[in-house]
Parts: C-alpha cells; structure tokens; sequence
C-alpha cells in the first residue's frame, strides 16, 4: 500500500498531461462552488445562531492552518523539497496562512489589506489553472492546491455573509498596501533568499497579454480595475459616500 500511497503524496499517480477545463477540473469546480453556496446559506441564515456560525468558522480557519502546516511537512519529508519550501513564496500560499490569522485575531486592517484580493486569487486560480490540475487523478498536490485555494473563499465568504467585514472603495488604500506587501514578498524576500520563481506572475503565460506591453503592468492594471469593481460591488452604497466625501475634500 505504501507505493500507492507515496506515488500519491508526490502527485505520480493517474496520467500526467494538462486537464485543465476537462473532468477533474470542472467536477472540483463544481464541489468547490456547492461548498461556497452552503457556507453563505448556513452563514446567512437567521434559524442558525451567531455562536455557530463563529464556530464553523474557526473551525474553518484552524484547518485551513493545520493544513498548510501539514503539506509543508509531505513536501520536505515526502516529495524531498528543500526547507525553502515552508516560505510561502506565492500570494496564495501567504493567504493561506494569513487569512485564517486575520479572521481567529479579528484584525480589521489586516482584512481590509489581504481578504479582497486573497477571494480574486482563488476565483482567478480556479477559473485559469496554472499547472495546478496536471494529472487526471485528484493526487495530493491537486487537492493541496484546491483546500487551499477554497480555504481563500470561504473565509471572506463566510465573514461578508456574517456581515463581520465588508468591503468598500473606501478600503483600497490597505488594499493598495496589501499588494505592496505581496510584491515585496514575491518579487523582494524570495530573491534574498535565492529562489527565483515567478511569484506573482509578471512573467508567466497569463492570458492578460498586450502585444508590446509589459505583462508586470498589464496585470497590475487589471488587477487593481477588478479590485475596485469588487469593492464598489460589494458596498456600493459606502463606495458612493466614500467617492461623494473625497469629491467635498477636493472642492
């Protein structure tokens, strides 16, 4: 059983290829959005106590930190990675430990600087995979990538159906100090340390692609387009009293 098993902690099992948009993809998508839809049904419902609903949620979160402690150890002691590889290199990995933290401590400003675009990067990695679903067989890798990344949309889920955050235009300058801490992450400490990845995707086959055009800035213009749409969206009527005041400021 043991060469099963390891074959599957490495991600070896299955046939290797790109199946992205074809069955395992879009069946994990699928259970992935029946579990977000439940979540804000439980999460909104007013038959269920506000105790419980604080309680599925730290569950939530207490996993989802347990979990990116857990595939850290089969990484190094299983699959052989350096202990680099703790580093959460990525932007999700760092969400995926910061998230959590954020929600159990109940820091506002630190949602307000990594919840919005921690949800956008786990609709973005579901939506456009890249390398992620590279077998035909939920190995661990894959399943390491999707607990994760639905770890990223449930808790800002789950907090705006609870109304314990809300986000707003009148946030985006912490958005704006959130993506800086990324970039510093990503394109700064990772360097320092010697690993040379593409962290934050400035140079990866995104389809965001203008002919002639900097992929670094193209993203970087979209991305902050999408933010504050999303945050516009999420509380239009604040964002309207935010542009109004800021209007009365400059006049």
């Amino acid at each position: 059983m043991w060469p099963y098993l390891y074959r599957w902690l490495i991600g070896d099992l299955g046939a290797e290829g790109a199946f992205e948009y074809r069955a395992i993809h879009i069946y994990t998508v699928l259970v992935v959005a029946v579990v977000c839809l439940a979540a804000c049904l439980l999460c909104g419902s007013k038959k269920i106590e506000l105790h419980k609903k604080h309680c599925l949620l730290q569950g939530i979160c207490w996993f989802q930190l347990a979990f990116e402690v857990f595939w850290r150890i089969i990484y190094v002691t299983v699959k052989g990675d350096t202990l680099l590889g703790w580093w959460p290199a990525y932007p999700c990995n760092v969400g995926g430990i910061l998230l959590p933290i954020l929600s159990l401590c109940n820091w506002e400003r630190g949602k307000k600087m990594f919840y919005l675009f921690g949800f956008v990067g786990g609709i973005l990695t579901f939506a456009v995979p890249d390398g992620i679903f590279c077998r035909d067989v939920m190995s661990f890798p894959i399943l390491k990538s999707v607990l994760q990344h639905t770890g990223l949309l449930l808790i800002p889920l789950m907090e705006y159906t609870m109304g314990k955050f809300r986000p707003s235009l009148r946030h985006m300058p912490w958005v704006i100090l959130g993506l800086l801490v990324h970039l510093l992450n990503c394109e700064g400490i990772t360097r320092l340390w010697g690993l040379t990845g593409d962290y934050m995707f400035f140079r990866s086959g995104m389809p965001f692609v203008i002919p002639g055009v900097p992929q670094f800035i193209t993203l970087s213009v979209i991305g902050l387009l999408t933010l504050v749409l999303l945050s516009i969206v999420s509380d239009p009527k604040d964002s309207i009293l935010y542009i109004r005041s800021f209007k009365k400021k400059q006049a």
